[in-house]
């Protein structure tokens, strides 16, 4: 494989750490930080970025690897260089069999939907968009034999692609888990369940983003505590980054186009289909004419089965005032949490475009349809466990105001801030227990 891309951090006093610890042959032992952050998504992005600062706060001269289902390069968006588990794991056993001294590295699931996305799943997520249909139409009605192919197209031998297996990696390993989702858990064939929960067994900490998985998994013998989504920290640690995009980026221009403020929308391929965008634009003109704000839609994600700008344009052309509304175009991670923090209300079908817009304190609410039970089931599993009465849910059926933003501009701004910074400490506190079992003495 590529030769390995460490993040090789300073200490606060100290120079660059010594080059033998950087390369694994010296206490500390390498870290692996795994999730899907090898695709461009909002949130898998934002979970590698938020899981390496915290880690290279938490012990500044440990090496860092991040680590998905393959092999990308998301540092142009704003994410990592990232390695393919399965090799990572077949270089480190070469180079230790020449380095009895090399201690094994720890492995940190950094969290996402990751008990519920198949072989299938990822492999179509990490293609293009031309190759992903591609694929869809050769595979998309064998159901069995897809997973076998995108298996071994993945070069992965795992029962879901972005679950680390203990008996997969070098003996002497650890594994923790923070803030991971698993609502389609319950839904996957019996032997991929099976061989997760014997993974999950094996991990020294297991934490989980909603109830519905910590019921499933309870129900199957895994005790798991619950977290909120490590996204909830974005404000925490990456606030001053974000600030310099809005300062110089699209946030900026957004601020001079829209003196009075903005409404951050975000909406996946999903509701791409007519009628839908009719329904939804009625919406956003009325919700327009009540507020005087703008519009500026965004993509929260361009990887496969994710978002599509195409669809964003077709909306803003139903708009009573497309002039008033803008398509954003930046692909950028820091841009897009730029816009987000400086909206005055986010609507979005994305979770993690959510969580980003509250966790700054902005008024949100989520979009779901009726027919995207995946999305919508784990939208729902989240904020019933993390949002009490204050869901912020529109079903988007029928074509009329959109009242769970009203709701949320109606939410004091008080309340937005004491549930920012609960939610942000509950998960600094899971994430530093995650980091602690992690920790050689």
């Amino acid at each position: 494989m590529p030769a390995l891309s460490l993040r090789q951090p300073r200490t606060r006093d100290a120079g660059p750490v010594d080059p033998a610890i950087a390369a694994g042959r010296a206490r500390p032992s390498p870290l692996i930080l795994f999730g899907a952050f090898d695709r461009h998504n909002l949130g898998d992005l934002l979970l590698g970025r938020i899981a390496g600062a915290l880690a290279e706060a938490s012990a500044p001269g440990r090496p860092l690897l991040f680590a998905g289902a393959a092999s990308r390069d998301l540092r142009e968006a704003g994410g990592e260089q990232v390695h393919g588990l399965d090799a990572l794991i077949e270089h480190w056993q070469r180079e230790s069999a020449h380095d009895p001294q090399r201690l094994p590295p720890d492995l940190l699931q950094a969290g996402g939907e990751i008990l519920g996305c198949t072989a299938w799943e990822a492999a179509v997520m990490l293609e293009t968009p031309d190759r992903a249909a591609a694929l869809i139409r050769a595979h998309d009605r064998d159901l069995a034999g897809r997973e076998a192919w995108a298996r071994q197209h993945l070069g992965i031998t795992r029962a879901l692609p972005y679950l680390a297996s203990g008996a997969q990696l070098p003996g002497g390993s650890r594994i923790a888990h923070t803030g991971s989702g698993g609502v389609g858990f319950a839904h996957l064939p019996a032997a991929v369940r099976s061989a997760a929960l014997t993974d999950l067994a094996t991990a020294a900490v297991v934490h989980v983003r909603d109830r519905r998985t910590q019921d499933t998994l309870a129900a199957a013998g895994i005790e798991a505590d619950l977290t909120p989504d490590p996204a909830v920290l974005v404000a925490r640690v990456l606030g001053t980054a974000i600030g310099r995009h809005a300062a110089a980026g699209e946030a900026a221009a957004m601020r001079e186009r829209f003196p009075s403020g903005w409404i951050a929308i975000q909406v996946s391929a999903e509701f791409g289909d007519d009628a839908t965008l009719d329904t939804l634009a009625a919406g956003l003109d009325r919700l327009q004419r009540d507020t005087g704000l703008g519009l500026v839609m965004f993509c929260a994600g361009r990887a496969p089965w994710h978002d599509d700008p195409a669809v964003l344009h077709r909306l803003r052309a139903r708009l009573a005032a497309p002039a008033d509304c803008i398509v954003a175009a930046s692909t950028n991670l820091l841009e897009l949490c730029a816009l987000l923090a400086g909206c005055t209300l986010c609507l979005a079908s994305s979770l993690h475009a959510r969580i980003v817009a509250e966790a700054f304190a902005r008024p949100a609410a989520s979009l779901v349809l009726a027919s995207a039970r995946g999305q919508g089931d784990k939208l729902r599993a989240y904020l019933e466990t993390w949002h009490g009465d204050s869901l912020h849910l529109h079903h988007l059926e029928a074509a009329g105001a959109i009242g769970a933003a009203g709701a949320a501009l109606a939410e004091p701004e008080r309340a937005r801030h004491a549930r920012a910074a609960e939610l942000a400490g509950l998960a600094e506190t899971a994430f530093q227990r995650c980091l602690d079992a992690l920790t050689r003495s």
